[in-house]
């Protein structure tokens, strides 16, 4: 995840490995998005995570308003809203590849994200 400022306007570039294809997905964000993903490590590996699993399958690819749900429900909302809206994905269609990509990207416990138990505290 690359994130991009260019002439007030703020993006993330996403790599999504799919099989044997490899390609980008660009995210538009906000301010307040830049600067969580800046200053909030955690989260911004939450939403990587997250946006990579829809994005694998042209079927699944997320359109502008449910990127912006993500986006909003990963970065802004509390950690317990957060942590229920990460399970509940990880649990449904991803079958736990959010946790995994997690565990592999950060080191942190699939068995607790599994759980519910996302945010280290």
């Amino acid at each position: 995840m690359t994130i991009h400022y260019d002439k007030g306007e703020y993006s993330m570039l996403l790599s999504v490995e799919s099989s044997f294809v490899s390609f980008d997905v660009v995210i538009p964000l906000n301010e307040q998005d830049y600067a969580v993903i800046e200053n909030e490590g955690e989260r911004a590996a939450f939403l990587q995570a997250a946006l990579h699993h829809p994005f694998q399958l042209k079927e699944t690819r997320l359109g502008k308003l449910e990127q912006r749900t993500y986006l909003d429900k990963i970065l802004h909302s509390p950690e317990a809203e957060t942590e229920a809206f990460l399970t509940e994905l990880d649990h449904g269609s991803a079958n736990g590849a959010i946790s995994s990509m997690v565990h592999l990207t950060c080191g942190k416990e699939q068995w607790l994200m599994r759980k519910g138990k996302w945010f280290d505290r």
